[in-house]
């Protein structure tokens, strides 16, 4: 099978890391269902093996998954908050979740991320413009679509494709922070 992308549970690591590297212990994921979907498993998965690495209990992250809306992320976003113990960062599988977070957060108060931090996956425009700006993963779309029309190009002109895995990078930018000293 020849692919153009990237490996998800890899893209998140990093993020992951530098979550639990600033103190962050009590995690929550809002994710897009993850029983039909490889890519937002993968996901969840990263940011456990990069919990288990660092000697926290993967079954600890608070996992809620809903289909992909604004909206659903802000209502996860406050299902997570309300928990007797609410996590200090809440990790978005995708952009658009943590725009509903972020949206959520403020009308619950909080600043974001003196209060809670909040990241996103895709690095989608809506990351750049949202206040404060989003610390997300950034995943090359347009060097993507350009690679996969090129396979298609070289499939119709009879050439071998060759499949690519494309470099993700994350984008601190300012909703994350360490946790709030208890």
């Amino acid at each position: 099978q020849i692919s153009i992308g990237f490996d998800n549970r890899k893209a998140i690591k990093p993020l992951a890391e530098k979550i639990i590297e600033l103190g962050h212990k009590n995690i929550g994921f809002i994710s897009a269902p993850i029983a039909e979907n490889d890519r937002a498993s993968d996901r969840v998965e990263g940011v456990r093996s990069v919990m288990q690495a660092s000697g926290l209990n993967p079954d600890d992250l608070k996992l809620i998954e809903t289909p992909y809306s604004i909206d659903n992320g802000q209502a996860a976003f406050n299902t997570l908050m309300s928990e007797r113990t609410p996590p200090t960062v809440v990790i978005c599988g995708n952009d658009v979740f943590s725009v509903g977070a972020v949206k959520a957060a403020k009308a619950r108060g909080y600043k974001v991320p003196k209060d809670i931090s909040i990241t996103g996956f895709d690095d989608i425009e809506l990351a750049k413009v949202i206040e404060p700006a989003l610390t997300t993963v950034h995943v090359p779309h347009r060097r993507m679509g350009k690679l996969a029309a090129q396979m298609l190009v070289d499939m119709i002109h009879n050439r071998k494709p060759q499949s690519r895995e494309l470099d993700t990078s994350v984008k601190f930018r300012d909703t994350l922070g360490p946790p709030r000293p208890q």
